[in-house]
């Protein structure tokens, strides 16, 4: 028998190498020899002579394992090598198979277990790369005939040779699956059933075996998160973080450390900290895509086969196998990851309620889309990427410009982004004035249609500085709105209205200047018998005076036709005319003539007025007095009217001009009729007779805004508004408001918010 003796400098030589050469092909990887060449194998027992620990347990019995292979009974542990004793270890691939020292074999690469039949468990294939595994992490190296188990070094090198021994065996028989999981023998005995309770190494071995076990197992242990294969692998969800897309996978077999990623397009990143793999993009993917896991230095051992050319149960000598250099054995995990689409959700609100039809655009991540609100003033946009998205309304000249908006859409998810319209404003400033400085608590009133078609109606008084502040009102249309003042002082000329456009976050202003109604009176003065002086008597030279309540404010002095007349006077209810001295012939008028300059009979600025006044002519030093009545009679005269309502000649001809009443001619002379008359005055407020009757009666118990607001201790403004909004009845008499007293009084009793601060007759100084 030839025997090939190899040096250990060879298996040196090749470690050297090992870096240099890929493995594509076992053909050049044998650790001792090229394919084809042959060398003999030496068989070593186990304990050796010496051994203290020589219990005669170290083998077994004939064992039964899977498949037809078997463990023939043996009371030695029994390790092999090639080329000597002493030479590197070999491992048995054909259990049961018979083999002696000096056996020549002859060397076969890894492509000898492709030719080989499965074991009912997994290929042969599969055998070649786990063997390949167990020898990487198994007993490399020679073995010795003077280890002795005492020695602790020894023991151990006897305890991981076996153990990798062991396993092979399990491999080969069909004890191992594709994972390197144990399968159930099913009734066979277990190629661990070789090593006896009672070996001496028993639990030595047992610690090889089961941490090369968990060796094997992680070498083709991927992430948790992957599978092995591309096309089973799961699908995880990339989700927006705000800034970018992120996803992190945990790892529960505890290998992530040893992987390195990459994916099948580009801007994706990998950070790993622990057992938790982060995949962030910063921008989203257009479609699903994979992520491979590749492990760091991905290699085993290679496997050599020494044979005999017979690899069957029981028949030939048994075949070897050896460790070659390390040779690629790529592992690899697979996990998909993708982007699900979002939807963006635009909700329209508005202050005036108009929502739909409204134009919005949205953009980014290639989207430039314009939509329109519907069903409520939203619009949902579906198959959105994830990503931040702006959003623009269309400007609309009746609402204050929107910002702009930007939305993050997120995968699965519909988000939404709110727009809320609210109406342009602006600001109009009233700044009041008047000729008695009186400029606080006046009323002015604001109405028009807005540029949005809604009314406004809205009032505010001035303070003490005479400017009223309408605040925050909605912009005027085409046409502006209306300013007018409310409830003008009866001293004053009631100013015209005004135009007042309202822009948008400016202040309009508007003057109003309250003028005094002002009046001159002629004063004529003639005879009361004959109208014209009598005798030696005349009209000029007497002397008036024009008071204002008790007080003398001017002295005037007739003229030869009996006439004067004064310079303009403020008009009041309380001027009067009397006679101080009398003209030449005639005894002193005490008559209190009143001038009939009350501010409510006038609207404009100048006026004038007369009074007629008689004199009775000296005789026995009386004076004849003619006393006004008109009982029983159908009409009466025109200067009977006067007396009646303290009137002077130009109010009372400017009251029958204006066709208040009726009037007859009666040989060439007006009269007035009287029942016209006194309906008349039953249906007006603004002419009171000296006698102090109450006008008004045709409308029974009513109550003027005035009224009102002094009994309540309110703004007049306010009055007006329990009538605008229809809190208390009112009726129109002679163009102004009138409250129902019925209906004041009822809701008085309603409510707790306004108290009495007067009384109604104080008010008025008489009972409705």
């Amino acid at each position: 028998m030839v025997k090939t003796k190899f040096k250990k400098a060879v298996s040196l030589m090749l470690a050297a190498v090992m870096s240099l050469t890929a493995f594509t092909g076992i053909g050049a990887t044998t650790a001792f020899a090229a394919v084809g060449e042959k060398a003999d194998v030496y068989l070593v027992d186990y304990p050796r002579s010496g051994d203290t620990n020589n219990n005669g347990e170290w083998g077994h019995g004939n064992l039964n394992y899977m498949n037809g292979w078997k463990g023939l009974s043996t009371k030695y542990t029994g390790l092999r090598a090639m080329g000597s004793y002493s030479g590197n270890i070999a491992y048995c691939i054909e259990p049961g198979t018979g083999q002696r020292t000096g056996d020549t074999l002859t060397e076969k690469d890894e492509n000898f277990f492709n030719n080989i039949s499965p074991n009912g468990t997994i290929s042969g294939d599969d055998i070649r790369l786990l063997i390949g595994r167990i020898l990487q992490y198994g007993y490399r190296g020679g073995i010795s005939t003077s280890w002795k188990s005492q020695n602790e070094s020894d023991a151990n090198c006897i305890a991981h040779a076996y153990a990798t021994q062991i396993l092979i065996w399990e491999t080969i028989v069909g004890e191992r699956d594709a994972g390197f999981n144990h399968v159930s023998t099913s009734g066979y005995n277990a190629v661990l059933e070789c090593v006896s309770t009672a070996h001496p190494l028993r639990s030595k071995i047992l610690s090889y075996y089961n941490s090369m076990v968990t060796s094997v197992q992680n070498h083709t242990k991927v992430p948790s998160f992957c599978t092995r294969s591309s096309g089973s692998a799961k699908v995880n969800e990339l989700e927006w973080n705000g800034s970018k897309y992120v996803a992190t996978l945990t790892d529960t077999n505890g290998v992530l450390g040893n992987y390195n990623f990459s994916a099948n397009i580009d801007g994706v990143s990998f950070s790993v900290s622990g057992n938790k793999l982060t995949v962030s993009m910063e921008k989203a993917p257009s479609k699903e895509f994979t992520i491979t896991a590749a492990k760091k230095n991905g290699v085993r051992r290679g496997v050599v086969v020494w044979s005999d050319g017979i690899h069957q149960n029981g028949n030939g000598i048994q075949d070897v196998v050896t460790y070659a250099q390390e040779v690629s054995d790529p592992v690899s995990g697979f996990v998909k990851m993708k982007v699900s689409y979002g939807s963006c959700q635009i909700v329209k609100t508005s202050e005036d309620g108009k929502v739909d039809g409204i134009q919005f655009t949205i953009s980014g991540n290639g989207v430039n889309q314009t939509v329109t609100t519907a069903n409520g003033g939203k619009f949902q946009l579906d198959n959105l990427m994830p990503g931040v998205y702006t959003v623009t309304e269309q400007s609309i000249d009746k609402y204050v410009p929107q910002e702009v908006h930007r939305v993050t859409v997120v995968a699965g998810q519909v988000s939404k982004v709110n727009f809320n319209n609210v109406l342009k404003r602006g600001n109009l400033q009233v700044i009041k004035s008047s000729e008695d400085n009186l400029v606080e608590g006046v009323t002015f009133h604001l109405y028009g249609t807005s540029l949005s078609g809604i009314a406004v109606d809205e009032y505010a008084v001035t303070d003490k500085n005479g400017v009223a502040s309408f605040d925050d009102v909605l912009i005027s249309g085409t046409t502006p709105y209306t300013i007018e003042e409310v409830d003008t002082a009866i001293r004053y000329v009631v100013p015209a209205n005004q135009t007042a456009p309202i822009n948008w976050k400016e202040v309009t202003t508007r003057n109003f200047t309250n003028i005094l109604k002002k009046f001159s009176v002629t004063v004529t003065k003639s005879d009361r018998e004959e109208g014209t002086p009598q005798g030696d008597a005349t009209l000029a030279g007497a002397v008036y005076g024009i008071y204002k309540g008790e007080t003398l404010v001017d002295k005037y002095v007739t003229d030869k036709n009996g006439q004067f007349t004064t310079k303009e006077y403020v008009c009041d209810n309380d001027w009067t005319i009397r006679e101080i001295t009398p003209s030449e012939g005639y005894l002193l008028d005490t008559t209190v003539h009143k001038v009939g300059a009350e501010p409510q009979l006038y609207t404009v600025e100048h006026n004038q007025t007369a009074n007629d006044v008689t004199e009775s002519v000296e005789e026995n030093k009386k004076i004849v007095k003619a006393v006004l009545t008109y009982q029983d009679k159908k009409t009466m005269s025109v200067p009977d009217v006067m007396r009646i309502l303290g009137l002077g000649k130009t109010a009372t001809y400017r009251l029958i001009n204006q066709c208040r009443f009726k009037t007859y001619l009666v040989l060439g002379k007006m009269r007035v009729d009287v029942d016209s008359f006194e309906d008349w005055y039953a249906g007006q407020f603004h002419y009171e007779k000296v006698n102090g009757e109450r006008p008004g009666k045709k409308y029974g118990k009513t109550l003027s805004p005035l009224t009102v607001a002094k009994v309540l201790g309110i703004p007049r403004s306010t009055a007006n508004d329990l009538m605008n909004d229809g809190i208390v009845e009112f009726i129109w008499v002679d163009g102004k408001r009138r409250i129902k007293r019925e209906s004041f009084d009822k809701w008085y009793a309603s409510q707790s918010k306004y108290t009495k601060v007067k009384e109604i007759e104080e008010v008025e100084g008489y009972v409705d």
